[in-house]
């Protein structure tokens, strides 16, 4: 007990507890993970949750069930799975460790610059309308939004290479290593800080000839690496796996989900590119990016050497540019630039060192100055992330019913997932046509298809996923065949988006039932259907029951 009281009386700790509190309340508000949500609705996270909870299973990612995100992604889902098999309980505690984390590295951070011990908590209280901005969070539960606290570890060990003459334990490398291997394995786009800090970093010792020192970094890095990454091996080596896995997750994903065919150059441009326009497109990040860059660039009490100077500005760079690298225009989804606001932090803090030089706060802690943050910081998110209302503290609200009654209703993920459960039929079910919705977490069934959703990109691109699909209802494989449609078309009627042919569409929405139709009714009937909105689009959706 003495030993807990003197840990609790640390400043650390009592910091880190704060933050977690603020967390904790921050997320129950802003993520479709939590419980104060009717359910999350997110394609892609259901997804992750569709793939964990095969793997949990016995089934292969890659080799028997088909999902491009790196295996770390589905590892995660798989032990939410584990914790609750049809909730997002353990998600939600790792958004909140997450945004815990980002706090409390930008609270680091804040101190590196030479802030005293309450600007710098008061600028990490603030710091959550950074990494909550919608759209760019939309969800949550994303592979950017995890990444955030990994990518401030790296700015805050180039301050700490700043201010230590470029030597730190050997422990950081090992870090940064292992971080890198998990990234790698997550989503590998995410990786252009650290893709440019380590070339600049070996780059630099060879050519001033630090063999030893340039041996460290090669060998403690490694080490991490290969740690978080090597059980990976052997797992795609003992399942037999690692041709499917290199052809889904690397070929599959550079060859259909990369949309531009232009060289290597002429991608950088174009990231560039699309990088400007994310600045200008917003006048805070205008203000943090441009601006904010400007002030870190020439501001001398940021950094005290031009080398880690040009060390941060090139990483930053580096990771906004291969974020979107080989992407066009028209085919980048906001959530991929949430990664663009760690590069945010460091300007944020060092604006709000300027702000409060002016305020009269006193040395030590001030309970009044922390509350007053803590409120300004919440209608701050209230500002920028409206995720509270799809909440329950809006009851019926149009994420979860289109029918006017003030009856409580439940999203139809969940209507028809209890349903299928309540049956006692079997729990073989086939999401048609587009992404994930959330049937399969909800209802409990185990994918028992290699496509068991659509997924964002053209037909002529993976012909093989739709055909795959419709020959399972020709076949009538499975029990339950759930699909959707806009609210004013019926299944025989909805031919798909005529704009983007063969594709998804807004909300959703599949490409097409109309051709299906007969083979579907001849061997399926119609048992529910359910009305609500997604990304404000008014979507119906089917449930099918096979006949027999």
């Amino acid at each position: 007990m003495e030993r807990i009281r003197l840990v609790l009386h640390k400043r650390s700790a009592q910091v880190f507890g704060l933050f977690t509190i603020v967390g904790a309340f921050i997320m129950t508000f802003c993520s479709y993970t939590s419980p104060a949500y009717y359910f999350d609705v997110s394609p892609d996270n259901n997804a992750f949750f569709t793939v964990g909870k095969a793997m949990m299973h016995g089934i292969v990612p890659y080799k028997d069930i088909f999902e491009q995100k790196g295996p770390y992604v589905y590892f995660l889902h798989g032990l939410a799975y584990l914790v609750s098999h049809r909730s997002f309980a353990l998600i939600f505690v790792y958004e909140i460790a997450t945004l815990v984390a980002a706090m409390y590295l930008v609270y680091r951070i804040a101190k590196l610059l030479d802030t005293h011990e309450l600007p710098a908590l008061l600028t990490a209280l603030l710091s959550p309308v950074l990494f909550l901005y919608h759209p760019y969070y939309d969800y949550g539960d994303t592979v950017e939004f995890f990444t955030l606290p990994f990518l401030l570890s790296l700015i805050y060990l180039i301050l700490l290479l700043d201010r230590h003459d470029l030597t730190v334990s050997h422990w950081w490398y090992v870090a940064q290593g292992a971080l890198v291997g998990v990234v790698f394995l997550s989503k590998y786009t995410l990786l252009g800080a650290w893709i440019v800090f380590y070339l600049v970093m070996l780059v630099t010792r060879l050519v001033k000839r630090q063999w030893r020192v340039l041996g460290e970094l090669i060998g403690w890095s490694a080490a991490g690496f290969l740690l978080t990454t090597v059980p990976w091996l052997v797992y795609f080596l003992v399942t037999k796996s690692l041709g499917a896995f290199i052809n889904v997750y690397i070929l599959f994903n550079t060859k259909v989900y990369l949309t531009s065919s232009v060289a290597f150059f002429a991608n950088l441009i174009q990231s560039m590119a699309l990088v400007s326009q994310f600045y200008l497109s917003n006048v805070l990040f205008f203000l943090l990016g441009v601006v904010g860059t400007l002030v870190v660039t020439f501001e001398r009490g940021v950094f005290h050497s031009n080398f880690t100077r040009g060390l941060y500005l090139v990483a930053t760079l580096g990771s906004d540019m291969f974020a979107l690298y080989g992407y066009q225009a028209g085919a980048v989804y906001q959530y991929y630039e949430l990664i663009y606001f760690a590069s945010f932090v460091l300007p944020f803090a060092v604006f709000c060192q300027l702000l409060f030089r002016h305020l009269s706060l006193p040395n030590g802690d001030d309970s009044f100055a922390i509350l007053a943050t803590l409120v300004i910081g919440w209608f701050l998110v209230l500002g920028v992330n409206n995720n509270v209302t799809n909440s329950k503290v809006f009851p019926n609200n149009a994420s979860v019913t289109e029918e006017t009654t003030s009856v409580p209703q439940q999203p139809a993920q969940v209507d028809f997932g209890n349903y299928m459960r309540q049956s006692g039929l079997p729990l073989t079910l086939l999401n048609y046509g587009s992404i994930d919705m959330g049937f399969y977490t909800a209802s409990g069934a185990v994918p028992s298809t290699y496509y068991f959703q659509n997924y964002n990109i053209a037909q002529s691109a993976a012909p093989q996923i739709l055909r795959s699909q419709r020959r399972v209802i020709q076949r009538h494989q499975v029990q339950w065949v759930v699909l959707n449609t806009p609210t004013k078309q019926s299944v025989r009627e909805w031919e798909g988006n005529k704009e983007i042919p063969g594709r998804i569409s807004s909300g959703n929405l599949n490409p097409g039932t109309a051709k299906l139709a007969k083979s579907l009714y001849r061997h399926y009937r119609l048992v529910k259907t359910h009305r609500q909105v997604f990304e404000q689009v008014d979507v119906k959706y089917w449930l099918f029951e096979r006949k027999g």
